[in-house]
C-alpha cells in the first residue's frame, strides 16, 4: 500500500477509539490475541520515555513477522496539551504516529479540520518493524503546539490500531484496546525545553533587534515564565550591549478563535544607524531550575 495523503485521509476515517489504564515512566498494556481477522494483531504495547523526553512505543504484533505492503500500525494520541486554536478532534485525537509497510513512519497532526502529515517530519520520528514488533519514537516537544502556547504534553491518551488495506479500502482492523483509551504519563528529571526561538533574518539600521525564546518544563509541561536571560551579540568585531528580560505577548488567532497570552524570554539590541550592510551574530541564553539553554542567531542589517 502507498500511504500518501489520500490514504492518510482514509486512515483518519478508520480511526476507532478504544483501553483504559494509568501509567508512568514505562508501562506495558495488553490486548486480546486473535481478534484482528486479517489485520495486524496487536497483543501488547510498551510505552517508555528517556531522560530527554524521547517517547517509544513498542507494539507486539502476533500474526506478522514483517509488515506487508498493505499493512499499517497506527498510534492515535490525544495529548493533555493540544494546540490552543485547533484543539483535539471530536474523538479526542490530535496526533497520529503511522508505520506503513512500504513508506515507513509518518506523523499526522490535527489542524482543526483534518489530520495532515507533518512535513518535514521531526528528526525524532523513527519507525521500524522487526521480529513481530513495531517500534515508533517521537520526542515530547514534537507533540507540542509550540508558539504561542509554549507548554509541552506530559500525559498521552492513546489507542493502537493494526489495519489491513486492499487498495484504498480497509478490509480488517484491530483496535487495542477495544474501547476508550490507554493512558501514559511521562516521567523524567528536571528538563527545560526550548519550545520557540524567533530571530529575524534582517533588521533595519537604527532600529531595535528583538530575539525571543520560549521554554517549558519537561516534567510538568508548564511554560517557563521566569529565569535568568543573558544576551550577547557582536556587530562585526564590535560588541553590542543587549538587554534581557521576560516579556508578555498576546497573540490573536487568525481564525478568530480568541487569543493566547505568551511569556517569552527576550533579548534586545539597539542597532546603530551606521550598521547598514553589516551582520549581527549573537546568542540568547536562558537559565532556569539549574538548567541552561542557549540559541545562536545571525541577522543582517539592511
Amino acid at each position: 500500500m502507498r500511504l500518501g495523503i489520500s490514504c492518510l485521509a482514509l486512515l483518519a476515517v478508520a480511526l476507532c477509539l478504544t483501553g483504559v489504564t494509568a501509567a508512568s515512566g514505562s508501562e506495558t498494556f495488553t490486548d486480546a490475541a486473535a481478534d484482528s481477522a486479517e489485520a495486524p494483531d496487536v497483543t501488547s504495547v510498551t510505552v517508555s520515555n528517556d531522560d530527554q523526553g524521547l517517547i517509544t512505543f513498542h507494539v507486539t504484533v502476533a500474526n506478522r513477522s514483517a509488515l506487508g505492503p498493505d499493512d499499517v500500525v497506527a498510534v492515535l494520541i490525544g495529548t493533555d496539551d493540544p494546540n490552543p486554536y485547533a484543539g483535539r478532534r471530536d474523538d479526542g485525537i490530535n496526533f497520529v504516529l503511522v508505520l506503513d509497510g512500504t513508506q515507513g513512519p509518518a506523523l499526522l497532526e490535527w489542524n482543526g479540520s483534518e489530520l495532515g502529515q507533518v512535513s518535514p517530519a521531526p528528526g525524532s520520528l523513527t519507525g521500524s518493524f522487526s521480529a513481530g514488533a513495531a517500534t515508533l519514537t517521537v520526542r515530547q516537544e514534537d507533540l507540542a503546539p509550540g508558539f504561542p502556547d509554549l507548554s509541552v504534553p506530559i500525559q498521552l491518551d492513546f489507542v493502537v490500531l493494526g489495519i489491513a488495506f486492499s487498495g484504498n479500502d480497509v478490509v480488517a482492523q484491530d483496535d487495542a484496546p477495544e474501547a476508550d483509551f490507554w493512558h501514559y504519563r511521562l516521567s523524567e528529571p528536571v528538563r527545560v525545553i526550548v519550545t520557540n526561538f524567533a530571530a529575524g533574518k534582517t533588521v533595519k539600521a537604527g532600529k531595535t533587534l528583538v530575539v525571543l525564546m520560549g521554554a517549558a518544563h519537561g516534567d510538568t509541561g508548564a511554560p517557563v515564565t521566569r529565569g535568568k536571560v543573558t544576551c550577547r551579540a557582536r556587530l562585526g568585531s564590535k560588541a553590542l550591549r543587549g538587554r534581557g528580560a521576560f516579556v508578555n505577548l498576546t497573540v490573536k488567532s487568525p481564525a478568530g478563535a480568541g487569543s493566547v497570552k505568551s511569556r517569552n524570554a527576550a533579548c534586545s539590541w539597539k542597532v546603530p544607524k551606521s550598521a547598514k550592510g553589516k551582520t549581527i551574530r549573537g546568542t540568547i541564553t536562558l537559565s532556569e531550575s539549574g538548567v541552561t539553554n542557549a540559541r545562536s542567531f545571525t541577522t543582517r542589517v539592511r
